[in-house]
């Protein structure tokens, strides 16, 4: 991010870009297994919640990045030139990189190796060593292929006056720019085509399976309230919950609607015995 001073790592985008990897790095994850476990309704809608809550967080995060990219492609060769011309020298950690770029993309400057020709680098150069006539970093200069330590094909190759067949002559601008823009490209795939897609087929699935959870947990709850009606370990309970949800209500029903018994273990008994014809005589 050196490269780049627009970038800042305290930015609130990457603030809550860490907040969301600290999330779901291990808290959300912790949540959802505890919800599960105790069989907790709240805690599963909670988990739920949270997941819903950072796929929008995501997605205004990519929103506002894609607009931060086009700030960044439209000021990016004035921000280079301006840290080419103040920092290069002066910031270790800026000039080993910029050296570092020039040595394995073979260009010079932002535009070209006149980029030097105004740089605070420069006029130190010159006031340390008044007698040389260094126009260019070494980093600029074309290397001899070597397997170890790549030198320049010409000590005086930096005085580019002289020879300047010997350096570099394109600036590094279309190369940092192309680095950005496939930086972006993998960024956008990876992150709208792929994970947020993901996460968005895992929070319908995740979803559906809550509320079979949650409907599971308030038939068991019912069952503890009725010890009488169905026994909660047997092969009945391992049914879906709406399953389960439907068979219980039958029961009640039909628990509330038998009538009581009378008390009376004596029934009247239909009268068996045919009525005999009285037959006289004649």
């Amino acid at each position: 991010m050196s490269l780049f001073p627009s970038i800042d790592l305290r930015h609130p985008s990457l603030l809550y870009a860490y907040l969301a990897l600290s999330l779901q790095g291990g808290i959300l994850q912790a949540i959802g297994c505890i919800g599960a476990i105790r069989m907790n309704e709240r805690l599963l809608n909670v988990y739920w919640t949270l997941m819903l809550l950072l796929l929008f967080g995501d997605v205004v995060l990519g929103v506002v990045w894609l607009f931060r990219f086009h700030y960044l492609s439209g000021h990016l060769k004035e921000e280079l030139r301006t840290r080419l011309g103040e920092q290069y020298g002066i910031d270790p950690e800026f000039q080993m990189l910029w050296d570092r770029l020039q040595n394995e993309q073979g260009c010079c400057g932002v535009d070209g190796p006149k980029d030097f020709g105004s740089s605070e680098w420069l006029k130190k150069e010159r006031q340390d060593f008044p007698q040389h006539r260094q126009l260019v970093p070494r980093s600029c200069c074309k290397l001899r292929p070597s397997l170890r330590e790549p030198e320049p094909l010409n000590i005086t190759c930096v005085e580019t006056d002289r020879n300047p067949s010997l350096i570099h002559l394109p600036g590094c601008y279309e190369a940092v720019h192309r680095w950005l823009q496939h930086a972006a490209d993998v960024l956008c795939v990876l992150g709208f085509c792929v994970i947020a897609f993901l996460k968005l087929c895992f929070l319908g699935i995740l979803r559906y399976e809550i509320r079979e959870m949650i409907q599971k947990i308030k038939v068991l709850r019912d069952m503890s309230e009725s010890p009488g009606l169905m026994d909660p370990t047997g092969p009945a309970s391992l049914l879906p919950g709406p399953a389960m949800a439907a068979k219980l209500r039958r029961q009640r029903s039909s628990t509330e609607q038998k009538p009581p018994p009378n008390g009376n273990n004596n029934e009247a008994e239909p009268s068996s015995s045919p009525t005999k014809k009285n037959s006289s005589p004649e």
